[in-house]
């Protein structure tokens, strides 16, 4: 009621107005005709805080949509509402806002410089249909949709480009875009005829930029310049040069960079390549790592260590490798899904397995004085393959989810499933560290449990930094620097910490061992070239020693032996009873049938007999095929 109360005042005061104009007054002169809008065919490149927009926009529509359901949607309040999405803080800022509710009939566009509202009933010229088409694009559509970009002579003529949302259901659903203007564009064909013809410029090896001008004859004009990578023999190229320069020269055509290249021209090229080489030798350093610690898998340096545990960290280590050097793939698209899933592959594979690695250092620790339990290399493998699932599952998701950008200046994906996957790397690293200090009296040959501890330590902080960077706003997603840096990091700690000590150990072993052939064994050197062992090596040593002399006795005694049963324990058939006889047995039985004879010699020998065996278990015995099933440290110490 009150807006139209306003339109009747209005119109009356324009009334009034006319009445009082004098008589011979001459008529205002009409307006300019309004040149026809120029729509490109290619999307517009997306703005660097793309995910700020579809946030604004679609917070905007379900405003719209919130006012709609309460009954209170009006011209008034749309165009409050389109003035508050105006001053959003974005960047760039958005340059017009426009909100529409058709069951309503409601529609409003409002442009912020110079500032003026438009309703679509009053309003439908050709230079604004563009406007509210895209609008109306995202009706029928539940994501946030990106319009083409189009040439406007709206208010200052120039590019245009805008985002739309709709949100709500049936009656109550709304739309609202949200518009940025675009300094420049890629040339395209339908520009041609603006320009005056094709661009002077060749098309694959340059880069050309059309921009509007205040010239009513020619509204558009362009420039071009070398692209990466290419550089032109004369020196020129480096900048832009105008399409009036061009016209004097001559095309610009560019070669690609090389041998002999202008070295200003191509520095940042060569800067690539030198990162994609320096990711490619991580690569290699892996696969040959790989291959030795295969050939010599049955060493002790790397037999201790589950010689399949430290493949799969070198497997991951190559996986974080091929993340970094995945920064250098053309499509936006394949380098974010790429480098994502490589880098939390190789993550998982890794450091899950350094972990893991903790975790059997810490239960071997825990069960040295009870019946000792070892996890095995399968049982391990098992569980790292386990995590590398999940984390799949997990990248399945962010791919299907967070819809890369064609833009590479755009970040791959939203920042919470940066901070999400950041949080569960950190949470990994914690729990290792919690067991590398529970198991932090455990006495590890190398000091293993300290280097891996090491490892951890090193990407813990490198994550923490990472994330620090990239809530300050540096973005380091979109940097090949950074992202090389990162994986030299995590990759180099971890090959250095987990490999460096046992091929040290290795090394160490392999020189003492020529120094006494050189020096001789009675110079102060062992007989096998290793280092003086300690204490405990000399008691597990000498423990081994003995067991294996006790096993190898009892095979000697058994082997080809007749009188011995193949059975386990030695044990005979029923009739034939073994070591312990129990009270009123049958040979006890014969004897008291024979009267007494010999009564006290046998008596004596069999209550020796019953006083030895009553010691020996039919397991423990000699004459068992499997030999004794546990040996005490006092049995094998001697």
């Amino acid at each position: 009621m009150g807006a139209r109360w306003a339109r009747c005042v209005a119109l009356s005061l324009a009334w009034a107005a006319c009445a009082a104009a004098p008589a011979g007054s001459p008529p205002a002169p009409p307006p300019d005709t309004p040149c026809d809008p120029l729509l490109l065919k290619r999307p517009p490149p997306m703005p660097p805080n793309v995910r700020e927009y579809e946030a604004a926009v679609a917070q905007t529509a379900r405003a719209l949509s919130e006012l709609v359901e309460q009954g209170a949607a009006d011209e008034a309040r749309a165009a409050a509402l389109a003035r508050a999405a105006a001053r959003a803080p974005l960047h760039p800022p958005p340059a017009a806002v426009a909100l529409g509710a058709p069951q309503l009939h409601l529609g409003v566009l409002y442009i912020s410089d110079p500032p003026r509202l438009i309703v679509f009933q009053q309003n439908n010229s050709a230079t604004l249909q563009q406007f509210w088409r895209t609008l109306a694009s995202a009706w029928n559509a539940s994501l946030v949709l990106w319009s083409n970009a189009w040439y406007s002579c709206e208010g200052n003529p120039g590019w245009w480009g805008g985002t739309a949302a709709a949100r709500g259901a049936g009656p109550v659903r709304a739309a609202a875009a949200i518009f940025r203007r675009i300094p420049a564009l890629p040339c395209e064909e339908s520009m041609y005829e603006w320009l005056g013809g094709p661009p002077l410029c060749d098309p694959v090896t340059t880069d050309c930029e059309a921009m509007p001008t205040e010239n009513e004859e020619q509204r558009l004009q362009y420039r071009c310049k070398c692209s990466s990578g290419h550089w032109h023999p004369g020196g020129g190229g480096l900048a832009w040069l105008s399409g009036a320069t061009l016209a004097d020269t001559g095309q610009l055509n560019c070669t690609p960079c090389g041998l002999g290249s202008h070295p200003a021209a191509c520095l940042a090229e060569a800067y690539r390549a030198s990162l994609l080489a320096a990711n490619l030798a991580g690569m290699l350093l892996c696969l040959v790592i790989g291959f030795i610690i295969f050939k010599k898998r049955k060493c002790k340096a790397v037999a201790m260590g589950m010689w399949t545990v430290l493949e799969v960290v070198l497997l991951g280590a190559m996986l974080m490798y091929g993340s970094a050097a995945s920064q250098y793939i053309s499509d936006a698209r394949w380098r974010c899904v790429a480098g994502a899933w490589l880098r939390e592959l190789g993550f998982v594979a890794c450091y899950g397995s350094v972990v893991l690695r903790l975790w059997v250092l810490l239960a071997e620790f825990r069960t040295r004085k009870a019946h000792r339990w070892t996890p095995r290399d399968s049982e391990v493998l098992r569980i790292v393959a386990a995590m590398v699932l999940g984390a799949a599952c997990y990248l399945a998701a962010f791919t299907a989810t967070a819809a890369c950008d064609e833009d590479a200046s755009a970040g791959c994906a939203r920042a919470a499933w940066h901070h999400v996957t950041a949080a569960a790397e950190l949470l990994l690293l914690a729990a290792g560290l919690r067991i590398a200090h529970a198991a932090r009296n455990a006495n590890v040959p190398f000091q293993e449990r300290g280097w891996l501890a090491a490892a951890l330590w090193s990407e813990g902080v490198c994550g923490v930094a990472w994330r620090a960077a990239a809530l300050v706003g540096a973005a380091p997603e979109r940097s090949a620097l950074a992202a090389a840096a990162r994986a030299h990091l995590s990759s180099g700690a971890a090959l250095a910490c987990v490999l460096a000590p046992r091929l040290w150990h290795g090394y160490r072993a392999r020189s003492l061992a020529q120094e006494v052939s050189r020096r001789g064994p009675a110079e102060g050197f062992g007989a096998e070239g290793e280092e003086e062992p300690t204490s405990e090596e000399v008691r597990a040593e000498l423990k081994r020693l003995y067991v294996q002399l006790e096993i190898m006795r009892n095979q000697t005694l058994r082997r080809d032996n007749p009188h011995i049963s193949k059975r386990r324990g030695g044990r005979k058939p029923p009739h034939r009873r073994f070591s312990l006889q129990k009270k009123g047995s049958r040979e006890k039985a014969l004897q008291a049938r024979r009267g007494g004879k010999n009564k006290a010699s046998s008596q004596s020998v069999v209550e020796a007999s019953e006083a030895g065996d009553a010691s020996r278990t039919p397991e423990d015995s000699v004459c068992s095929i499997e030999g004794p099933s546990h040996y005490t440290d006092g049995d094998t110490l001697a």
